[in-house]
């Protein structure tokens, strides 16, 4: 959630991105809990993949993804309001409350 210049490196391969501000050694399922992607099928898909290179179980894995889910959609919820209070960019309320419905809908 924290793209901008400085954490985008550029390699032979193509840009890639970092973000150091949290770096630390925690539960990878919440790391990958927090990545967006445009549907379920395609998160699990980078879950899979990711358990197949870590030598995780994938089934496990993605239990653990799974709930983890609702701490970061209230986080990235908090964020947006935060953001909102700090610039009044009403940007930020509108998706903060696309963020909380989607917490109220998949509860």
């Amino acid at each position: 959630m924290d793209v901008h210049g400085d954490n985008i490196v550029r390699t032979a391969s193509g840009l890639r991105l970092i973000d150091w501000e949290y770096a630390g050694d925690g539960d990878i399922a919440l790391e990958l809990a927090a990545v967006w992607v445009n549907d379920e099928s395609q998160h699990q898909r980078l879950v899979s993949a990711y358990a197949q290179r870590a030598h995780i179980e994938q089934n496990a894995l993605w239990r653990q993804v799974r709930r983890w889910r609702p701490w970061v959609i209230m986080l990235k919820a908090g964020w947006f309001e935060y953001r909102w209070r700090q610039t009044g960019d009403r940007q930020f309320i509108r998706l903060a409350d696309e963020t909380w419905r989607q917490l109220i809908m998949k509860g």
